[in-house]
């Protein structure tokens, strides 16, 4: 038995008591653990040592024994180690800090939740993975440490590093975040070798730039093939995966695998239209696509005029939709005339023409054309000595070069038409920039960029309608749609050119605050001070300041501010800002509220101009 031991000043002391002599106290605020978890706690200590001394109190209930009240967990693993020693209890001491009274006692056993020393990252990777080693899974080692299993999966991960990597985390040579990047690299020797670049370089050592340096050989989730064939077949077919942990990103390691699948799925659709009646059916790159038919007759479907009631009805359709959401059924029977408005392919052209398939960016096999061969021709037979056969066989023989400016030559020829065309030039211009259709499809060499301009907190604040972007165009560019576009007249046109270019205006430090000067915006139309989106956002004083510079002081008296916390006091500032009856409530004469209704930050203010 251990004898109790005081310091003089009564403070606590620390004395190796024997296990048979310890109990866990009733005050020990764990309950019963799991034998499994007591288990893996014992496998850690075995490895690690008791890494934290027992606390306990010689309660008078029992004085011959030591009540643990805090590390009850830990008695029970220490004596099923000792047990599986083969070691005695009575011979086996374990370190006990005792509490001087029962009021200390019941102190250490509340605070033994919440007053703990985490373990060193590096040290908790070891511990994992050495308990890992011994055949606990991350569920138990998760119990064993009160941590979660998905913190304890992210350090078994930490746990595969090379031990240069370990040992530079451990030394504080690199941080947590940094030691995560490296678990995706696909080698030790390629993780060394970026730990070398790390230590001896200053700038581009960021946890995303290791983690894009040593994954740059993989795939990700969003490359086109991947949303095409599916990670599930991807993994039938014997790929692999490399899973972060520590950003949930996926990355797939056999390109050839993802290939073969992919080229499967587009004989799969070549085979399917060659079905349908096309002469012949292509797969090209997604970017090729426009050149593949340069030289080629574009087909176009046939229209039909719909029998009197279907246009009736498609047209009725047309005009609620405007006005009105439609239903779904609604929206599928309009989509099922305007198919059938379209027309179709005559037999002819389908067994004279062929498609070009390409995989497009969404993950999804998308059809260009279709397109007729010059020797495809209906009546063409190819064998005049002046036909199309011929014409085609002498630009085959001609030089890449010489194409090429042939090509440039052309293109002048019809730019220099095109410069004198004014209205023609404005319509391309608006049609272009009004997002009506992909951005590699444009018509104009000219790339306009739309910077997102809504803030990152958007409480308070309504983005304008002709500001909004538009979805992004799932159409073609075709003469047909350009039609359209004009149709709609020239005041269209120009509200749509003057939308887009002044949602492309930049904060110029010259021309900005001018151009400010002329219009005189007013922020307060599209923004009002909210407690999420900016009052909750300000320093105490700022607060403090706006109250006394709004409310006049014989009206704050009804209301106590002053004492009030940062959350609460950008609360009463929201009301004051946007509740008509608060300030009624606060008797706030109209040019009060005039002044809080245009009261802008420093800001939202252009600097003046002089001479505007």
């Amino acid at each position: 038995m251990s004898q109790t031991v005081t310091a003089p000043d009564d403070s606590p002391v620390t004395v190796l008591t024997p296990l048979s002599d310890c109990y866990v106290h009733a005050l020990n605020t764990r309950t019963e653990p799991p034998s499994a978890e007591i288990e893996t706690l014992a496998d850690s200590i075995a490895d690690l040592g008791l890494l934290q001394n027992l606390a306990g109190w010689f309660d008078p209930a029992e004085p011959e024994k030591v009540g643990i009240v805090a590390g009850g967990r830990r008695l029970r693993a220490m004596i099923l180690l000792a047990t599986r020693e083969g070691r005695s209890p009575d011979e086996t001491r374990v370190p006990v800090k005792l509490a001087p009274d029962e009021d200390t006692a019941r102190i250490w056993a509340s605070a033994e939740n919440t007053a703990r020393a985490a373990l060193h990252p590096a040290d908790e990777v070891r511990a994992y993975g050495r308990m890992a080693a011994k055949g606990a899974d991350p569920n138990a080692i998760a119990r064993a440490f009160a941590v979660s299993e998905r913190h304890v999966r992210q350090r078994l991960k930490l746990a595969q590093l090379p031990q240069p990597v370990l040992g530079a985390l451990r030394e504080g040579k690199i941080s947590l975040d940094q030691a995560g990047a490296f678990t995706v690299a696909t080698s030790a020797e390629a993780a060394e070798a970026e730990l070398q670049r790390v230590l001896e370089s200053r700038w581009g050592n960021g946890a995303a730039e290791i983690r894009s340096r040593l994954s740059h050989a993989s795939i990700e989730m969003h490359d086109r093939r991947v949303r095409l064939v599916g990670i599930d077949a991807y993994r039938a077919a014997g790929g692999t995966v490399l899973e972060d942990l520590f950003t949930d990103q996926v990355q797939l390691l056999d390109e050839a695998i993802l290939d073969e699948l992919v080229k499967r799925r587009l004989s799969d659709a070549v085979d399917f239209n060659l079905a349908r009646g096309w002469k012949w059916v292509e797969v090209v790159e997604a970017f090729d696509r426009f050149d593949a038919g340069l030289k080629m007759e574009r087909i176009w479907p046939k229209p039909i005029e719909l029998p009197e009631a279907d246009a009736l009805e498609l047209a009725e359709l047309r005009d609620r939709g405007v006005e009105e959401e439609l239903t779904e059924a609604e929206i599928e029977r309009m989509d099922e005339l305007e198919e059938r408005e379209a027309g179709d392919y005559s037999d002819e052209d389908r067994a004279t023409s062929g498609l070009f398939l390409f995989l497009a960016l969404e993950g999804t096999i998308e059809t260009h054309g279709p397109f007729r061969r010059r020797e495809d021709r209906p009546g063409n037979s190819g064998a005049g000595e002046g036909g199309d056969s011929a014409v085609k066989v002498e630009a085959k023989a001609l030089p890449n070069n010489l194409l090429e400016d042939l090509a440039k030559i052309r293109l002048a020829a019809l730019q220099r038409r095109a410069a004198a065309q004014t209205e023609l030039m404005l319509d391309l211009l608006a049609w272009q920039i009004s997002g009506g259709m992909r951005a590699y499809e444009r018509v104009l060499g000219i790339s306009v960029d739309r910077p997102s301009i809504a803030p990152e907190k958007t409480e308070g604040f309504e983005l304008p309608e002709s500001l909004v972007d538009p979805e992004p165009g799932v159409e073609s560019a075709t003469p047909e749609r350009f039609a359209a576009f004009r149709a709609l007249g020239k005041k269209h046109r120009n509200e749509v050119l003057t939308r887009a270019l002044g949602r492309l205006l930049m904060p110029h430090s010259d021309m900005a605050p001018w151009i400010a000067a002329q219009l005189t915006p007013d922020p307060r139309q599209i923004w009002t001070p909210t407690a999420a989106g900016y009052l909750g956002r300000l320093p105490v004083p700022v607060l403090d300041r706006l109250w006394a510079e709004l409310v006049p002081e014989d009206r704050r008296e009804s209301l106590e501010f002053d004492g009030k916390k940062k959350g609460e006091k950008a609360k009463i500032l929201e009301r004051l800002f946007n509740e008509a009856d608060f300030r009624e409530a606060l008797g706030l004469s109209r040019d009060m509220n005039a002044r809080i209704d245009a009261w802008l930050p420093e800001q939202l203010q252009w600097p003046s101009v002089e001479g505007a």
